[in-house]
């Protein structure tokens, strides 16, 4: 199998930008994807693949380009910062609701209140917000956003939240509770097609949880219209399936390419890849948060995890190498991180793990478990890419370093509202850097859980460091660029002191694409369609 480096990537990606035109047909493009999202209402769940339909249904304020790392206007069409704690932000007069009524800053501030108010969320977006004091109207298209603290970072967070419309007839007042509201837009509305879920590129026409997600290409749109007149998105999560799909014509581009079909793809004079590093780090996470931790066994009820030499020894029982450029394929870089190089706050003085099993046995001794103990390690069947399979392998590497360890596996369906439960002792995860920045990522992953702060939403494993927090803090409202990434490199390297997770490898992005159709990559990992073109 030819493994795909950063050099042939930067090869292949020449190669497919330089492609001849190829008639097509710019009325449908059908697009096969590892996971769809589990909802139509861009506030319920945060999650790449809610991501995906968010962005290409529900625009945000401004868009961050995965591409080039910019903030560009959406919404918002254009914006200044007056002093370290007041945005300015002049909304774009053009848009309008699918209904016909223009956008306002009452559907702004209803939004962003919205946001910590969707019932029965399995993880809300509520850190991107996290920062905001107040919002007024200041009319005539005009809203000013009022930060606890300087916040260098808010149009980026602003980014990941699509603006929908304002039902109450007032605007609302803003606040960090419930914006004195106590009715909220309906999730299952949005599912059936009774609401709308915001101005964007396409509108929803059919929404088919687990099976597909049929779209038509909003005429009214206020910006550059999308190429095809619709987009049907596929649920695809057997990666046979879905490679089968691609080469076999029933969809134009496929996401999560499988490894093993890289050459394929490759060879044929057909097909082509598009493909980016991403941000995006798969992970392991220990309970830290209570004991009795469920699912291990031969502690006498104690939680081995909140020991940091245990988790140590977890960290240096899997070989990382082996896994980016074996199970992997060299589609991914080994993890000793958080925050993937090339992105702002990467912290290049830390070391790799070494792979070391005879160490960590000695560290499970040395904290009382000389004959190891028994555990349960969970992961998503078909969420990331070769996910059941990395799991499978981490689970070898453990038992070779003396852990009697069991791999249970469970659909995207159900898996993160159990580790939202807090149902699994080690399990395995990704999350990328949703504001294209490294800050987001580290209160993401490591920031002491706190739904009501919007801190830790990754962080399931509940891991709290008071110095990691501290850095995190004063990132979080530092405006000097210098400075700012001074401390965020300084939580990282805290973070990695802590033990406090078990970073595996960044995975790369990359999709298989039919030829005469351009498909933008991008280091969010988003399936964008509006961008997608006959070529």
């Amino acid at each position: 199998m030819k493994r795909l480096s950063l050099a042939s990537l930067a090869s292949a990606l020449a190669a497919a930008t330089t492609l001849a035109a190829v008639p097509a047909s710019a009325e449908q493009l059908r697009v096969g994807l590892a996971a769809i999202a589990t909802s139509v209402d861009p506030h319920f769940h945060r999650a790449g693949y809610n991501f995906d339909l968010r962005e290409n249904v529900s625009d945000a304020l401004v868009y961050n380009n995965g591409v080039s790392g910019s903030v560009e206007p959406r919404l918002a069409q254009s914006w200044r910062i007056d002093g370290d704690t007041k945005w300015s932000i002049t909304l774009e007069p053009k848009a309008k609701f699918d209904d016909g009524n223009p956008l306002g800053a009452d559907d702004v501030i209803y939004s962003l209140c919205r946001v910590r108010n969707v019932p029965n969320s399995p993880g809300l977006f509520s850190s991107f917000i996290a920062t905001i004091a107040g919002i007024k109207d200041l009319g005539d298209g005009k809203i000013e956003i009022s930060t606890k603290k300087s916040d260098p970072n808010l149009l980026r967070s602003l980014s990941n939240i699509g603006i929908v419309e304002n039902p109450t007839g007032r605007t609302l007042t803003y606040d960090d509770t419930t914006c004195g509201n106590d009715n909220w837009l309906d999730t299952a509305a949005f599912n059936n097609g009774g609401l709308s879920p915001g101005i964007g590129h396409y509108k929803v026409k059919k929404f088919t949880p687990d099976v597909d997600i049929a779209l038509e290409r909003n005429e009214q749109y206020y910006g550059t219209p999308a190429a095809y007149d619709s987009v049907l998105v596929k649920s695809l999560p057997d990666n046979s399936a879905r490679i089968a799909a691609l080469l076999g014509g029933s969809v134009d581009v496929i996401n999560a390419v499988p490894i093993n079909s890289i050459d394929s793809i490759q060879s044929s004079d057909k097909l082509h890849l598009s493909f980016m590093p991403s941000t995006l780090l798969i992970f392991l996470l220990p309970d830290q948060g209570q004991e009795p931790t469920p699912k291990v066994s031969g502690t006498d009820g104690k939680n081995p995890f909140l020991d940091p030499r245990v988790r140590r020894a977890l960290n240096l029982a899997i070989n990382r190498d082996e896994i980016a450029e074996t199970i992997m394929g060299g589609m991914a870089q080994p993890a000793s991180q958080i925050v993937v190089d090339g992105i702002f706050g990467h912290n290049p003085t830390i070391e790799p793990f070494p792979y070391d099993p005879q160490e960590a046995k000695r560290l499970l001794a040395e904290a009382g478990y000389p004959n190891g103990f028994s555990l349960t390690l969970s992961a998503p069947s078909d969420r990331y890419v070769n996910g059941a399979q990395v799991a499978q392998a981490v689970t070898a590497m453990l038992s070779q370093a003396g852990l009697n360890v069991t791999l249970e596996t469970f659909p995207l369906s159900i898996y993160f509202t159990k580790a939202s439960a807090y149902e699994y002792s080690l399990y395995l995860a990704g999350a990328a850097a949703d504001t294209g920045e490294g800050l987001s990522q580290m209160i993401n992953v490591v920031g002491t859980r706190n739904p009501d702060r919007g801190w830790g939403g990754a962080n399931r494993g509940r891991y709290s460091g008071p110095e990691t927090d501290k850095f995190l803090e004063e990132a979080q409202s530092m405006l000097d660029d210098a400075k700012r990434e001074e401390l965020l490199r300084a939580a990282v390297a805290q973070a990695r002191k802590d033990e406090a997770l078990v970073p595996l490898y960044h995975e790369f992005g990359v999709w298989g694409v039919r030829n005469g159709v351009h498909f933008d990559a991008n280091a969010n990992l988003t399936n964008i369609f509006y961008t997608a073109r006959p070529e």
